[in-house]
């Protein structure tokens, strides 16, 4: 026999005082007496209580305490009341409306399906957001009626809960209420629960069904009285409580006091420098603004909104915060504001990529500030819009705006300014292919930012001087005017120094110092504070040249990050590094479909721009790329190409770069005779630029058409200058066609000073790193390897990091294969077992 007694929180005292006897009385007989009760709603004085102490006692007694049902239960217990299997985000609705509790599982099942919400099988599923969250009638009614058996004061407490929301303060609430017993009261009766001074319904549906129980007028006036006792608290005791003040104003319908409140809120988050709450409220604020009314201290809450948005990152709200400044101070005919408002929008856009809205803004912000005389600042907005038009490769466009800023800055005294836009100004001349008069003008700037010894404006006009002499060719002066500006840059402390630095790895890329420019484009990318401009420009450059060497894995991911910068901010010439690099690097991964989509995407983005100095260097790899794949078409676009740079440009590089794509189509028609006179041409041209890149890539071909026209003496001596430089420059790439033309004639190379055969040379190893190389072969560790060769652990390992490197090898199992198939360990001299 099983006997059951239910709800023993309600059970009369003679009921409870027959359980302990008869507990007792059942022990030895084959009876199960269980009794249920709720836990949360028995008082400390309950006789249930001491009921269940004496039971304890007795022993015999097992407590078992019912657990909320989770999601599986909880979907199992709503298909037997639908009568069908309920969905998945059906039953992930209930679970989490319901909390688990069973008789709130079953009445918003029943309410889901008298509205049809949850359809049978093979029906569609609602989605959540449709579902309806209200409290079902029949439990509301339940729970409302649950509420009616207490005191009125405790029916008081419980509403004002329920209008404080989900979770307050205990002190709030007493501080509301008149009756401190009462809430004594609903926390025995379970009602309400309190963890460390807060306080929260036991279930979020008792708190909905109370809160949806109560008038509309009851509900206002609550919340009013909540909203007046928050305001006269002495202090806040959080900085959140403003913010709780203008809700509860709202919710009573004052809509004045909650935009007061609102904007109190705003500050005291400012002062915290909370500055994404500070920016909530103001915005909330502005919400309830009265049409036409204190429009000067409306736009005095829109600055707030958009300085605070921009600190936590809220860029797009900032943006519209100051966009309607702006247009708000222009129909006030506030021209100050105005200015200010635009720039503060410029700088809002920039930081999302936006960069035509930006300089729309900033060309706004600028006739502002010259109509009210602000000269210096108009000049510092054109010169922004300048170096933007400059970067993007449109120095016609950019000339236009500088002109405005050379009259701005002189109207307004600023020489350092002055000096600044000459600099640009002249550079901007020099990529539009006015060198000679570029130079001038640049030469200007830097003589009157040295008469004024004015350190910043030094720096950037030198970096100015830098870019105007690789325009022309003389990139050992260029290097020169990076490293002075660099040196400037450093000891001012000043952020350019990253841009100098990267951009000095240009020249120094042409005069083929490739290792000091990786090591400057590494100084730069380790820096979390070197900025987007420098970061493309570096990773770009970086990204080059470990493909010319022959390490594309560790190529491919750099040049994707600064294709990515570069498009994001702008800069044309990262851009179009960025493709040429990753087109060499399908090339040295042997993927040369890839190589050529790259390379058509390169001229694609120089179809749209004014540049005929950074496209020289990639087109002439490209047009010998492209006639080695027989692509006579993007040959002869590449070739017409070049041929407009070589216009614009008139220096001896950008003619070279022509020569040689004439060569290269002349080599494709069959005019081998053309051909060399073209490459030798091509050669000629760059003798005094120092570009040892280009100049070996020439010579490499100018040898192979002359060991097609049976020139055997002229094809090796063009051959080895070409091996020579590339192996100079650890250009792996070229080092291995050089060595394996020489090879066809019987030539063998030698690596520096010892013997050996040409596999080192196309791997770029040194012979002691061969010998490492035979000991890693052998599964050797470290350590045991520095005890064969006498060297340190130390020297080991960094002879195995550059063996990976080299081989472009993620693992020493990977190198040795690489090794193996290129012939390597055969050099090895490996010891015997």
């Amino acid at each position: 026999m099983a006997l059951v007694l239910e709800d023993l929180q309600w059970a009369d005292h003679a009921t409870l005082g027959l359980l302990c006897p008869l507990a007792r009385w059942l022990r030895d007989r084959p009876v199960l007496l269980i009794g249920t009760f709720r836990r949360e709603g028995l008082p400390r004085r309950h006789p249930l209580r001491q009921a269940m102490l004496e039971l304890r006692r007795a022993g015999g007694v097992e407590e078992m305490n019912v657990l909320p049902l989770d999601l599986s239960e909880t979907r199992a217990l709503a298909d037997m009341v639908a009568g069908h299997p309920v969905s998945s985000s059906a039953a992930e609705f209930l679970q989490g409306r319901s909390e688990g509790v069973p008789l709130f599982v079953q009445e918003l099942t029943r309410a889901l399906l008298a509205d049809g919400l949850l359809p049978g099988p093979g029906e569609a599923p609602v989605p959540v957001a449709g579902m309806d969250t209200a409290v079902p009638p029949a439990l509301a009614d339940l729970i409302l009626l649950g509420l009616e058996r207490h005191l009125p004061a405790v029916r008081a407490a419980a509403e004002m809960a329920a209008v404080l929301g989900a979770t307050f303060s205990a002190s709030l609430l007493l501080g509301l209420i008149a009756d401190d017993q009462a809430f004594d009261v609903l926390t025995e009766a379970g009602l309400l629960s309190e963890d460390r001074g807060q306080v929260s319904f036991r279930r979020r549906m008792i708190r909905d069904a109370v809160y949806a129980g109560l008038s509309w007028a009851r509900r206002r006036s609550l919340h009013r009285q909540v909203a007046a006792h928050l305001e006269g608290l002495a202090a806040p005791v959080l900085i959140a409580e403003p913010l709780l003040t203008a809700e509860h104003w709202l919710a009573g319908q004052d809509t004045e006091r909650a935009r007061q409140s609102f904007l109190v809120a705003a500050d005291a988050f400012c002062r915290q420098h909370a500055y994404r709450g500070a920016a909530g409220a103001a915005g909330r604020a502005l919400e309830l603004w009265p049409a036409g009314e204190d429009q000067e201290q409306r736009l005095a809450v829109l600055d707030q909104l958009g300085r605070c948005a921009q600190a936590c990152g809220m860029l797009a709200e900032a943006g519209v915060a100051w966009r309607e400044a702006a247009q708000a101070h222009k129909q006030a005919g506030d021209l100050p504001g105005l200015a200010e408002a635009q720039h503060r929008l410029a700088g809002a856009l920039e930081l999302q990529g936006l960069w035509e809205q930006a300089m729309e803004a900033r060309s706004a912000a600028a006739d502002a500030y010259s109509a009210t005389r602000q000269h210096a600042a108009a000049a510092e907005e054109w010169l922004a819009v300048g170096t933007f038009l400059r970067s993007a490769s449109r120095p016609t466009a950019a000339l236009a705006v500088l002109s405005r800023a050379l009259t701005d800055a002189r109207l307004s005294g600023r020489r350092d300014l002055e000096a600044r836009v000459l600099g640009l100004e002249g550079n901007a001349r020099a990529r539009m292919g006015e060198t000679r008069l570029g130079l001038l003008e640049v030469r200007e700037g830097l003589a009157i930012a040295l008469e004024g010894n004015f350190t910043a404006a030094t720096a950037d006009v030198l970096h100015r001087v830098a870019d105007t002499l690789e325009h022309l060719g003389d990139y050992a002066g260029a290097r020169a005017a990076y490293t002075e500006a660099l040196g400037l840059c450093d000891s001012d402390g000043s952020a350019a120094a990253f841009a100098c630095r990267a951009c000095a790895t240009v020249p120094l890329y042409q005069n083929g110092n490739w290792n000091r420019a990786a090591a400057e484009c590494r100084a730069v990318l380790a820096s979390a504070a070197a900025p987007s401009g420098p970061r493309a420009v570096a990773g770009a450059m970086l990204g080059t040249v470990l493909a010319h060497r022959g390490q594309p894995t560790r190529a491919r991911p750099v040049l994707a990050e600064a294709l990515a910068l570069s498009r994001q901010i702008g800069l044309v010439p990262a851009q179009l590094r960025a493709l040429w690099g990753l087109a060499l690097t399908e090339e040295a991964s042997g993927h040369l479909s890839a190589a050529a989509d790259w390379t058509r995407a390169l001229l694609e983005v120089w179809q749209g721009i004014e540049d005929h100095y950074h496209v020289l260097f990639p087109l002439r790899w490209a047009a010998s790329f492209f006639a080695a794949a027989g692509a006579a078409d993007d040959l002869r676009r590449v070739t017409d190409a070049l041929g407009r740079a070589a216009n614009l440009n008139g220096g001896p590089v950008a003619y070279s770069a022509l020569a040689h794509a004439l060569g290269e189509l002349a080599c494709h028609e069959g005019h081998l005779e053309l051909a060399s006179r073209q490459w030798t041409v091509a050669v000629d041209l760059l003798r005094d630029s120092d570009t040892p890149f280009e100049e070996a890539s020439t010579r490499f071909r100018a040898g192979q058409v002359h060991a097609s026209l049976g020139r055997r003496e002229e094809a090796v001596a063009e051959l080895v200058a070409a091996h020579r430089a590339a192996r100079g420059m650890n250009a792996v790439l070229l080092t291995r066609n050089t060595v394996q033309a020489l090879a066809e004639f019987g030539e063998v190379v030698r690596p520096r000073g010892g013997q050996g055969g040409a596999a080192l040379v196309l791997a770029g190893l040194t012979r002691r790193q061969v010998e490492v190389l035979g000991l890693v072969a052998l599964g050797r560790s470290d350590k045991a390897i520095a005890q064969a060769l006498h060297l340190s652990p130390r020297t080991v390992e960094m002879h195995v990091g550059r063996l990976l490197a080299s081989l472009d090898s993620h693992s020493r199992t990977e190198a040795v294969s690489r090794a193996a198939a290129m012939g390597l360990l055969e050099q090895s001299a490996l010891p015997p077992g």
